[in-house]
């Protein structure tokens, strides 16, 4: 996470230096109008500066995943830079219109935006008319466009509304980016254009121009998109869950841990699944491991069938695991299981493995998964932990605590509920955990 709050940070650290070293917020004698000015600009630029990095993240680059920790964590960075383009699209917003409030009270004088002092009438360069000539439609263009994000951006912060709503209206994002990308490039101080914000700022414009162009005509993820089949479809009815064994010859392999997009229907959007299979370039079969969770997956069991097409886009993902010789400690919850089940099958085709606990809580357990997860499990010489909590307290630190030995030594490879893997984090922290907690934060939004 590290990484992470790096990437997240830094851009709004050398953005600022850089606008800092053209204005300033700081004014004596203080003076409300151009204070005003100031943080229109300022706050318009960093916002602008979070949604030109969304939207290059939401082409899914390749060469920040690794990087980054994988794409569970770029789309985590991803809704933390809505959520500042959305703040100070606000701040932005209420300091465009604090000057017209301020005219109800009382008379003000009209101030040129740059040098602050009382606007000469002098002939206007070329460059000059072509500002003014498009700063009106700019001003109205970035106004409706501003409503549009906040309605989009809260669509996107509420996880009632169903995914394949979200997603679809997400692409809208990509046009919205558009019109205010013309908004900022007019209205933007035009002695900004010489100085170091200036070029940034062209810089910013052209990467997000092209990001948005890429999300708008669906070219995001294509070159790692491989057509397959559906060969099986197998069911854990005691717990809403199944499985979906799919063929592709065109699939590039992955790694246990990672996911991939499933598209099944052309009009509805990817979604997301964890791989719960060891890539064999042989067979070239791909399982998924899906629980009913939503309005999507509580039909799709009933409505695909062995023989139906798919598009696969990945492998996505960085939770593989570290592909090395040592002792782990292995916690999931739910349908957390997936990626698991992939490393356990991969485990089981080797002669040495490491030393590993294997803790898997639910509700309730199919029999038929009880026994593959025994079997799996025997032949990679995992210990196998199951709580069922119908019948079992839910898995605790203490719990791990009392049977694994040096456990604090040892990396746990957490995927579950967000809130467990806090909890437990916190709790083997809090009693001396010294290695690495790694946690799979699969949310899209």
């Amino acid at each position: 996470m590290k990484k992470i709050k790096l990437i997240f940070i830094l851009p709004f650290i050398l953005i600022s230096i850089i606008w800092f070293l053209t204005n300033t917020l700081v004014y004596i004698p203080f003076d409300s109008n151009l204070f005003s000015k100031s943080v229109d600009q300022y706050t318009g630029i960093i916002a602008f500066t979070a949604m030109t990095f969304a939207m290059v993240l939401a082409t899914r680059p390749m060469w920040l995943e690794k990087w980054a920790g994988g794409l569970d964590k770029i789309y985590r960075l991803h809704k933390w830079l809505g959520i500042v383009a959305f703040s100070f699209s606000v701040i932005h917003w209420l300091a465009s219109q604090l000057p017209k409030w301020s005219s109800y009270l009382e008379n003000i004088i009209i101030l040129d935006g740059i040098s602050g002092a009382t606007q000469v009438e002098a002939e206007p360069t070329a460059f000059e008319r072509f500002f003014e000539a498009i700063e009106f439609p700019a001003l109205q263009t970035g106004q409706y466009a501003f409503y549009l994000t906040v309605l989009f951006l809260i669509i996107a912060l509420l996880k009632k509304i169903p995914y394949r709503f979200f997603a679809k209206t997400h692409i809208g994002m990509a046009i919205i980016y558009l019109a205010l990308t013309f908004h900022a490039f007019a209205l933007m101080y035009i002695k900004y254009w010489t100085q170091p914000i200036g070029i940034t700022m062209a810089l910013l414009m052209v990467a997000g121009t092209a990001s948005a162009c890429i999300v708008l005509f669906r070219q995001a993820g294509k070159k790692r998109k491989a057509a397959g089949s559906i060969q099986a479809i197998n069911t854990y009815p005691d717990m809403n869950m199944f499985e979906l064994v799919i063929k592709s010859d065109k699939w590039a392999g992955h790694h246990e841990g990672q996911f991939a997009f499933l598209k099944f229907e052309k009009k509805e959007p990817h979604h997301p699944f964890t791989i719960s299979s060891a890539w064999d370039k042989n067979t070239k079969l791909i399982s998924f491991t899906i629980k009913a969770l939503g309005d999507y997956t509580n039909a799709l069991a009933d409505r695909l069938s062995v023989g139906d097409s798919v598009v696969l886009e990945g492998a996505y993902g960085n939770f593989t695991f570290n592909h090395n010789q040592e002792s782990q400690i292995w916690i999931a919850g739910g349908v957390g299981l997936t990626p698991f089940l992939a490393r356990l099958e991969r485990l089981g085709q080797q002669m040495d493995t490491p030393e590993i606990d294997f803790f898997y809580t639910t509700e309730k357990l199919d029999s038929s998964l009880k026994n593959k997860l025994k079997q799996l499990s025997a032949a990679a010489n995992v210990k196998l932990h199951l709580f069922e909590t119908c019948k079992s307290p839910r898995i605790s630190g203490e719990h791990i605590r009392n049977t694994v030995s040096n456990w604090k030594s040892k990396s746990v490879w957490f995927c579950g509920p967000s809130k467990m893997g806090a909890s437990l984090k916190k709790d083997l922290k809090g009693c001396g955990f010294n290695s690495a907690f790694h946690q799979e934060l699969f949310e899209m939004r």
